[in-house]
C-alpha cells in the first residue's frame, strides 16, 4: 500500500476485521478515540475480494470530520483527494471514477438510499462514530438494514462506535460479531474541582475557565483543547484570552459554522503554542496534533423539540460520563496529558452514563418525510421515534402538502426532499418560486439554517426584515456595524451554495418590499402565524393554538400580526426570538389556503343562549366572526340541549304541577318497577332530552325562550289516559284531610313521601295516611296552627296514644284560642279556632 498502519492501536485487529467481513455481512467495532479506526479500517479493506468494482461508503457525523478523514487517508496512500479516496458533503465533493472509499455526511447517505435503495455500486457501508447517534445516522442505518434484508443480502454493514454501550446495537443487528480495540495507551491525569464545587454553569464558567487556562499555561506544556457549550461562549472566552495571552500563543476557535480554511487552521500543527476553543465537534472524530491538555466545561448545547408547542428550544445541559471520557481522551492521543474538569469528582458520578440520541430530542419532520419517501414505517430502530413527535411531524407535512392522508409522499414532497433542506424551508422556496421571489426565499432559508447574526441578548431586534436587509447590503458590498461580517458571509456562502444546488442565481429584486418577508416566512411556518391577544400587548395566539410572547422592548411590539420563525418552545408560553410582521391583506392574497370558513352553532354559557356564527379563521385564530341569519335549526336545537345538559334540569321552567308529575312517575319506577312507565330521574331525563323535549322545541334559542314550555303537558303527553289514572290511584297528588282540605304530597324523596299537615286537620284519624293503595305509609309532618313543624311520625295512631299529651300541653299554652281535645283520635277535625267551631 505504500504506508504503515503498525503504530495504530487498531492495527492488531485489522486482520480480524477482514476475516469477519469475509464471513459475515454485519460487524460491530468498538474502539475508543485514538485507536485509528476512522482511517486504518477503510484503507485495510481496499484489496478485499468482495469489494471488486464497488465502493466503500463511510458515514461521518460532521462535515469537518468527513473532510479531515478523507484527506488523511489520501495522504497515507500518497495520493490526491478524489483518487482512491474522496468525500462528498453538502455542496462540496472530491470524487472521480477511480474512487473506492467515499466519506460522506449523514444526509448524503440518506439521499443515496432514497434514490437507489439497493445501493448497487456499494459493497460496504461504514457507520463511523455511531455513538453520537445523530438523527440521520439512525435513519440511514434503519434504511440500510432493510435494503440488506430485502434487496442486497451481499451488502456489508460495519458499525464503529467509541463506547462500550453496544448491547442494544448488537440486538438490532441480530447479534453479529463484536470486535473491541483499545485506544491510545497514553495516560491522562484527571484533575477535578474541590468536592464542594457545583457543576459549572454558564454564568460562572468563564471565570473558572480563565483560572484553569492560566494555571495550565504556567504548569503544563503542549497545546490546549477547551470544550465549551456553544459559539457564543467560544467568542466570549476568545475575547478574554486575547488580552491575557502573549503573541507566542495562538487562540483558534473551532466549530461547525467556521469556514473550511479556519477549521483546517485550528486542526493543523503550529509553531506557536495553541489554545483551541471548541464545541463537542472535537469530541471524537478529529485528532488535533499537539494537544496534551484538555479543559472541559462539562456543558453542551442541544436542541430539544417540544411536540406540544411544535417548537424547538436550545438547551445548555451537563454532558454525559461517556462524553467526558471522550473529551479527556483527546489529551492522550499522541502523548500523556492532563484533563481539567470544571466539576467535582463526586458530581462526576451523578452524570448520565450516555447522551440521549437525537431521535428522541429533535424535530422529526425530516424523518417523517424520509419515511414517506421510503414508503415503509416498520423499520428497525435502536430507539423508536417518539409517537407524539412523529405524529406532529406528519401533520405538518400534510399541511405543507408534502404527504397525503395515507402519509405517502406527494409530488410536492419529492420536490421538497430534492432540495436537501428542512421541509419547512424547502416548501418556502418552492412556493416563493411561483411568485418570482425564489432568491429572497433562498436568502431567508440560509438565514434560518445558520447561526443568527444578531445576538439573542439584543431584546430589541427580533425582526427578520432587519436581518434580510443586512444580507442584502452585504451582497451589495456594504458592511453593517451592528453584526459580524464573518457570520454574514457564512450565511451568504450558504445561500450561494443553495442557489447553485437548485440551479438558481442569487439575484434579489430591486422592487422587493420587506412586507413580503412575513409572507415568505408564513409559507414555512403556517402553524406559527400569530395575532396579538389584546391591543398593545405582548402575547400572541398562534395558529397552532399555542401562545407566544414578544419582549416589551422589541421594535415589533404591538404589531397585530406576526409570523414566528424561532422561539424557545419552553413551557406554555414561548419566547419569540425571530419573527416578521404580517399584513392581513397580504395573507388574503398569498396565503388563501390557510383561511377556513365554517358555520358554527355553539352554546354560550355566559349568555345562556345558542350562538350561530359564520367564523373565518387561520388555524386557531379567529379572523372574523358574524351572526348567521338562517342557521340550521337542527344544529340550534342540538346546541340548546347541550346547554340544558351543561346547566342541569333545574334551568327548565318546572311548575309545581310538572315537578309533582315527574316525581310521582319516579316514585312509581322506584316502588313498582314492573308497572312503571320509565325512569324519570334527573340523569335519565338529561340523557334522553332528544326523545321527550326536542320535539317540543321550535324557535327556541335560549333558556329564556324555554320559559314558555309547559313541562307538565310535555311529560303527560307521553302517557295514556289509563296510565295517568293508574298513577293517580297509586300516587295521588293530594291527600284529603278529614276537614276536606286537599293537602299536596311531597314526592321529592321516593323513600319518604311527605304529608305536611296541620295537626288539627287530622284529629279523628284512626289509621295512618298512606299511598300505593295503603301499602306505603306517608311520612307525616304534623304542623302547628302557624304551620311550624311539631312532630314527624310514621305512626299517627301511636302518636295519639303516646306523645300527644306532652305536645298538647305546649300547644295549648302557645295557641289557647285553638281546640286541643284530650282524645284526638275520636275528636272532630277542624281548621278553625274554638270561636268559629
Amino acid at each position: 500500500m505504500g504506508f504503515s498502519l503498525g503504530d495504530l492501536p487498531i492495527f492488531e485487529h485489522l486482520e480480524s476485521i477482514r476475516e469477519s467481513l469475509l464471513r459475515h455481512n454485519r460487524l460491530i467495532l468498538q474502539a475508543p478515540p485514538g485507536a485509528g479506526k476512522t482511517t486504518a479500517v477503510p484503507l485495510s479493506l481496499l484489496d478485499e475480494p468482495w469489494l471488486e468494482n464497488k465502493q466503500i461508503i463511510m458515514l461521518e457525523p460532521r462535515r469537518i470530520a468527513a473532510r479531515t478523514a478523507a484527506s488523511r487517508m489520501a495522504q497515507m496512500l500518497g495520493e490526491s483527494l478524489g483518487e482512491r479516496v474522496g468525500y462528498q458533503i453538502r455542496s462540496e465533493k472530491k470524487l472521480s471514477s477511480h474512487t473506492k472509499i467515499v466519506v460522506v455526511t449523514e444526509g448524503i447517505l440518506t439521499r443515496r438510499l432514497q434514490n437507489d435503495p439497493s445501493l448497487e455500486n456499494i459493497a460496504l457501508i461504514i457507520f463511523d462514530e455511531f455513538h453520537e447517534r445523530h438523527l440521520h445516522s439512525d435513519i440511514s442505518l434503519a434504511f440500510s438494514l432493510q435494503s440488506q434484508e430485502i434487496l442486497r443480502d451481499d451488502l456489508k454493514i460495519l458499525v464503529m462506535s467509541a463506547t462500550l454501550d453496544t448491547a442494544e446495537l448488537h440486538t438490532l443487528l441480530d447479534h453479529p460479531p463484536i470486535l473491541t480495540s483499545k485506544g491510545a495507551s497514553f495516560p491522562v491525569e484527571i484533575l477535578y474541582l474541590p468536592s464542594s464545587a457545583p457543576l459549572a454553569d454558564t454564568r460562572a464558567m468563564n471565570q473558572e475557565l480563565l483560572v484553569a487556562i492560566t494555571r495550565s499555561l504556567e504548569q503544563d506544556v503542549g497545546d490546549m483543547l477547551v470544550f465549551l457549550p456553544g459559539v457564543r461562549e467560544i467568542k466570549t472566552l476568545q475575547s478574554a484570552l486575547i488580552g491575557r495571552c502573549g503573541e507566542d500563543i495562538l487562540i483558534s476557535p473551532l466549530y461547525g459554522e467556521l469556514s473550511k480554511a479556519d477549521q483546517e487552521r485550528a486542526i493543523a500543527p503550529c509553531e506557536k503554542r495553541k489554545i483551541v476553543l471548541t464545541t463537542n465537534i472535537a469530541e471524537t472524530s478529529l485528532t488535533i496534533e499537539g494537544i496534551r491538555i484538555v479543559i472541559d466545561s462539562g456543558l453542551e448545547r442541544v436542541i430539544r423539540f417540544d411536540p406540544q408547542s411544535g417548537m424547538q428550544r436550545l438547551v445548555t445541559q451537563k454532558i454525559s460520563r461517556a462524553s467526558a471520557d471522550q473529551r479527556a481522551g483527546r489529551a492522550g492521543r499522541l502523548s500523556s496529558g492532563k484533563c481539567y474538569r470544571l466539576w467535582s469528582e463526586q458530581a462526576h458520578h451523578s452524570l448520565s452514563p450516555h447522551r440521549d440520541p437525537e431521535i428522541v430530542l429533535c424535530d422529526l419532520t425530516p424523518l417523517a418525510l424520509e419515511l414517506a419517501l421510503w414508503g415503509e414505517e416498520e423499520l428497525s430502530w435502536i430507539d423508536p421515534p417518539p409517537k407524539r413527535s412523529l405524529q406532529h411531524a406528519s401533520e405538518l407535512l400534510r399541511n405543507l402538502g408534502a404527504v397525503d392522508e395515507h402519509k405517502k409522499a406527494t409530488r410536492h414532497g419529492n420536490e421538497i426532499a430534492a432540495l436537501g433542506l428542512h421541509p419547512r424551508l424547502a416548501h418556502m422556496i418552492l412556493k416563493s418560486t411561483a411568485i418570482g421571489l425564489e432568491s429572497e426565499a433562498i436568502l431567508l432559508a440560509a438565514l434560518l439554517s445558520e447561526r443568527d447574526i444578531v445576538s439573542r441578548n439584543d431584546r430589541r431586534m427580533s425582526d427578520m426584515r432587519e436581518r434580510f436587509w443586512i444580507l442584502y447590503e452585504r451582497l451589495s458590498g456594504k458592511s453593517s456595524p451592528h453584526t459580524s461580517n464573518e457570520a454574514v458571509d457564512a450565511i451568504l456562502k450558504t445561500a450561494r451554495e443553495l442557489a447553485s444546488r437548485i440551479g438558481s442565481l442569487l439575484r434579489l429584486r430591486d422592487d422587493f418590499s420587506d412586507a413580503m418577508v412575513g409572507v415568505l416566512l408564513a409559507f414555512a411556518y403556517p402553524d406559527r402565524i400569530g395575532r396579538i391577544r389584546v391591543p398593545k400587548g405582548d402575547k400572541y395566539l398562534l395558529s397552532n393554538g399555542k401562545e407566544a410572547i414578544l419582549s416589551r422592548e422589541d421594535d415589533l411590539t404591538a404589531q397585530e400580526w406576526l409570523v414566528v420563525a424561532e422561539s424557545d418552545g419552553d413551557g406554555t408560553v414561548a419566547k419569540i426570538y425571530r419573527c416578521a410582521p404580517l399584513r392581513l391583506e397580504d395573507m388574503q392574497t398569498y396565503l388563501t389556503a390557510l383561511f377556513e370558513t365554517d358555520n358554527t352553532v355553539i352554546w354560550n354559557a355566559e349568555t345562556m343562549r345558542v350562538e350561530a356564527r359564520e367564523i373565518r379563521r387561520v388555524g386557531a385564530i379567529v379572523v372574523e366572526s358574524r351572526p348567521l341569519e338562517n342557521p340550521d335549526r337542527v344544529l340550534v336545537r342540538q346546541s340548546l340541549l347541550e346547554g340544558i345538559r351543561k346547566h342541569g334540569l333545574e334551568v327548565l321552567p318546572w311548575s309545581p304541577k310538572a315537578l309533582s308529575l315527574r316525581q310521582r312517575l319516579q316514585c312509581l319506577h322506584y316502588h313498582i318497577p314492573e308497572r312503571a312507565f320509565g325512569d324519570f330521574s334527573d340523569q335519565v331525563l338529561l340523557d334522553t332530552l332528544e326523545s321527550w323535549l326536542l320535539p317540543h322545541l321550535d324557535r327556541h334559542d335560549s333558556l329564556r325562550d324555554c320559559e314558555s314550555l309547559d313541562l307538565y303537558t310535555i311529560l303527560a303527553s307521553s302517557l295514556s289516559w289509563e296510565q295517568l289514572q293508574m298513577l293517580e290511584q297509586s300516587f295521588p297528588t293530594h291527600f284529603t284531610a278529614p276537614t276536606g282540605t286537599a293537602v299536596a304530597l311531597d314526592y321529592s324523596d321516593p323513600e319518604s313521601i311527605v304529608l305536611a299537615v296541620r295537626i288539627q286537620e287530622v284529629f279523628g284519624l284512626d289509621r295512618h295516611p298512606s299511598v300505593m293503595e295503603g301499602r306505603l305509609p306517608l311520612l307525616v309532618h304534623l304542623l302547628s296552627p302557624a304551620r311550624r313543624p311539631i312532630q314527624v311520625t310514621r305512626d299517627l295512631v301511636g302518636f295519639w296514644k303516646s306523645s300527644y299529651g306532652d305536645v298538647k300541653k305546649e300547644l295549648k299554652g302557645r295557641y289557647p284560642k285553638h281546640y286541643w281535645p284530650d282524645d284526638p283520635q275520636n275528636a272532630e277535625a277542624t281548621s278553625k279556632t274554638k270561636k268559629f267551631m
